[in-house]
């Protein structure tokens, strides 16, 4: 009995995994920011900035005050205070392939640079992304985000929570 109850809650979580996967919010490292990665009807993973730790620059910075836009963005007619970093489209053409989000970019609004994207999932809570130079993934940086489960703690609504 107990073996069947173990296999039995061993299929429930795998099958949450398997729901869940790559979609949810996930903070990105130091807790700086939360982004929301979805899947689109043609099966593409994309991801936007769901959450700012400061949303506002910081005392100190030349724009302290205003709310965060994409003012490092390498081309000059996006970087306007209409264009701010909350909802920003960070992750985009990603599809999955063997176990693993592949040939997508990933966006960084702090230096405003594009890299080749890749991600995966080291376990139900922690999905690993890559930004590379190269599109093979050899030269670039890795990051861990975690899995954000209480929505409410950060101010986050979804349609489901509203």
């Amino acid at each position: 009995m107990r073996k069947m109850i173990l296999g039995f809650m061993l299929l429930i979580t795998s099958l949450t995994f398997a729901q869940e996967g790559y979609t949810g919010y996930w903070m990105m490292p130091e807790g700086k920011f939360i982004i929301h990665i979805q899947k689109t009807g043609n099966d593409e993973y994309i991801g936007q900035v769901a959450w700012l730790k400061d949303l506002y620059y910081p005392k100190g910075d030349k724009m302290e005050g205003i709310e965060q836009y994409d003012r490092n963005n390498p081309d000059k007619t996006m970087r306007r205070e209409s264009r701010k970093v909350m909802g920003l489209p960070v992750v985009g053409e990603l599809f999955e392939k063997d176990g693993k989000l592949e040939d997508g970019w990933i966006y960084d609004s702090w230096n405003g640079k594009m890299y080749h994207g890749s991600a995966k999932l080291l376990d139900e809570n922690t999905l690993k992304l890559r930004g590379s130079f190269d599109k093979w993934g050899i030269l670039g940086l890795s990051q861990k985000a975690k899995r954000v489960v209480d929505l409410k703690k950060y101010g986050i609504l979804t349609d489901e929570k509203k």
